[in-house]
């Protein structure tokens, strides 16, 4: 019997996916940064992170540097 795995909620566009498939990031200070393993940490789904539209929204949300913040979100995605 297979193990249900974990269901996580996409903070730009709020649909669930299952952990697995999605982005964990969490909030240090003023940046944002890949998660840790430490805090609290939120998911953002593949598709959201090459959405123009939903990245300029979170940079507004999380008070970020633009440039930084699509350097992280590439960097997330290329190493998986």
């Amino acid at each position: 019997m297979k193990k249900s795995q974990p269901i996580r909620m996409c903070v730009a566009c709020r649909n669930r996916f299952p952990q697995k498939d999605l982005i964990r990031l969490k909030q240090e200070g003023k940046d944002i940064v890949a998660y840790d393993g430490k805090g609290r940490s939120f998911y953002l789904c593949d598709e959201c992170s090459i959405d123009e539209k939903k990245i300029k929204g979170l940079i507004k949300r999380f008070k970020q540097e633009e440039e930084r913040f699509i350097k992280l979100l590439k960097e997330l995605i290329k190493n998986g």
